[in-house]
């Protein structure tokens, strides 16, 4: 099963601009400022990075609720727990390394989101920024202290700031790149364990490179991530996971003809955001047949094979929302066959949705997807 959670609030702290805010930006930027190169054609004496800040708020909080209720179960790293992923999806990427490192720290003390831009003229200094937390009028510096780490410089100017965030076991997420696309898909279950469970405070996320990469002298390039104000589906998204499959009827027969046809037997046009959805899958041989009989095929029990799973995409951009994935999306069976839950919290409303469907036989050596699966998510 997947749920999906929506980021709230977001802002980028920038070293080389230490009093700005940028919480309203459609923008999240790591970017890496080396002395001697070039910014807007003028070049820089010293080094500077950028970090940003990510909080999901509330939707923490309904996580919680979930795992009390047992609607979830207790987040971990065993097959009966559920994990935790943060996705952020790359707008643009220039001038990096063939291999890199993310990381993601829990944010160690509250901090105001601001509502500046990065193009805005002059800067907006109510929010979070490099240097602070709250606001330069107040001088609400960000603070160290015990069992915290201070930002500190990132690049050679050394500017304090920068944030600060809890380290140790449990306090650290990370994500190495190579050769590979730069959308961030980091596995954050034991930093959201910690939230729930109530040992720290959730401030959100803090996201930074290497400190030894944000303190050399290498140009690293930059990468720059939708955001929360993006007016697109690149949302950034809490994707909880776990395997709720139970196939307790075996009674009905896996379909035995090589080439057949799934059909989702109760899939309707619109759905709403608050409903849980049980999708019932039928098959049928693509090429029945021709005989007698009393009653038509789409009435057998046969079933998908127990290797067989979904997947949910933007119908219009093609944008994965929720992927193929060996304990979250496994199509379940019981006495009425086949079936998929689906909760509409989890898409965004007045958009389109495909589902498709992949069947594994012959132990994954054959494999057929099928696609032409739609609804829409309404208010």
């Amino acid at each position: 099963m997947y749920r999906l959670f929506y980021s709230e609030r977001d802002t980028t702290l920038y070293e080389k601009f230490p009093a700005q805010n940028t919480g309203i930006d459609q923008i999240l930027e790591l970017i890496k400022i080396a002395s001697g190169s070039k910014l807007n054609g003028v070049f820089q004496l010293n080094t500077y990075n950028s970090r940003f800040l990510l909080d999901f708020g509330s939707q923490i909080t309904s996580l919680q609720s979930s795992i009390e209720s047992g609607e979830i179960p207790p987040l971990g790293n065993n097959a009966s727990s559920a994990s935790a992923y943060v996705s952020i999806k790359t707008t643009t990427a220039t001038d990096l390394l063939h291999a890199y490192t993310i990381k993601a720290y829990p944010v160690s003390e509250s901090w105001v989101n601001g509502n500046g831009n990065y193009s805005d003229i002059p800067i907006q200094k109510y929010g979070a920024s490099w240097k602070y937390k709250t606001s330069n009028d107040i001088g609400d510096f960000w603070a160290t202290g015990s069992g915290i780490v201070q930002g500190g410089g990132g690049g050679l100017t050394e500017t304090k700031g920068g944030g600060t965030w809890w380290t140790g076991s449990g306090f650290e997420a990370s994500q190495s790149f190579q050769n590979e696309s730069p959308d961030i898909r980091i596995n954050v279950t034991d930093i959201v364990r910690q939230w729930v469970s109530g040992s720290i405070p959730n401030n959100g996320f803090i996201f930074k490179r290497l400190t030894s990469d944000e303190r050399s002298s290498e140009v690293l390039g930059s990468l720059k991530f939708f955001g929360r104000e993006t007016h697109t589906i690149f949302v950034p998204k809490l994707e909880v996971v776990w395997n709720d499959t139970n196939f307790t009827d075996t009674s009905s027969a896996e379909i035995s003809s090589d080439t057949y046809v799934p059909y989702i037997k109760n899939i309707k046009s619109e759905y709403r955001t608050s409903e849980i959805v049980k999708f019932r899958i039928g098959v049928r041989p693509e090429f029945p047949n021709k005989q007698f009989q009393t009653s038509s095929f789409y009435l057998t029990g046969e079933r998908l094979p127990t290797s067989s799973y979904f997947s949910i995409f933007d119908s219009v951009t093609n944008e994965t929302m929720i992927p193929f994935d060996t304990s979250g999306t496994q199509i379940d069976c019981d006495a009425n066959g086949s079936f998929m839950k689906l909760r509409m919290d989890s898409f965004m409303p007045e958009r389109f949705y495909k589902i498709m469907l992949k069947v594994e036989r012959d132990g994954g050596n054959d494999v057929q997807t099928f696609d032409d699966f739609y609804f829409k998510v309404v208010n």
